[in-house]
């Protein structure tokens, strides 16, 4: 099916992306449970955008994630379309959405780890920051203060010596 969004032109199987999100494995780690347990609910319009390309907004391929205080700050969240990408503006798409400003990069240049065709390309969401909501104690591990950010610990990492 030929779908026109945003200055892009993607030839997509809608069937076979929604079996491939449907069946692919999930990462079972905390951070993604939270997102898994809340996205679908906070992004309606996000949601939307990824049901036409055939994806469930639930079912990411890839996240990274980094928890910070009291939230988990999601700094990419990909998935997989079976389709390719006809034409492209090669801008990325913004969004105003569950009180968020997120950014949408339909992309050829990224394999998800259970990738199993050839014919895919990929959309990754950028800005989403979420809550922690899951009934169990907040991670422990990657949890840096605003004196401490993530943004510091890489200054840290690659300045001069």
């Amino acid at each position: 099916m030929i779908i026109r969004k945003h200055g892009y032109v993607l030839d997509v199987d809608v069937e076979e992306t929604l079996k491939y999100s449907k069946e692919h494995t999930l990462c079972d780690c905390n951070e993604d449970r939270n997102l898994y347990a809340q996205i679908a609910e906070k992004f309606p319009k996000l949601k939307e955008f990824l049901a036409e390309l055939g994806l469930l907004i639930e079912r990411p391929d890839e996240t990274g994630s980094c928890a910070v205080e009291d939230y988990i700050d999601y700094h990419f969240v990909s998935y997989t379309v079976i389709g390719k990408i006809l034409e492209s503006d090669k801008y990325e798409i913004d969004m105003y959405d569950g009180g968020l400003f997120i950014n949408i990069v339909i992309d050829n240049g990224y394999v998800p780890n259970e990738q199993n065709t050839d014919n895919y390309f990929t959309v990754t969401i950028y800005g989403i920051d979420l809550p922690w909501v899951l009934d169990e104690p907040f991670p422990e591990n990657g949890v840096h203060t605003k004196e401490f950010s993530l943004f510091e610990r890489m200054k840290k990492l690659f300045r001069r010596n």
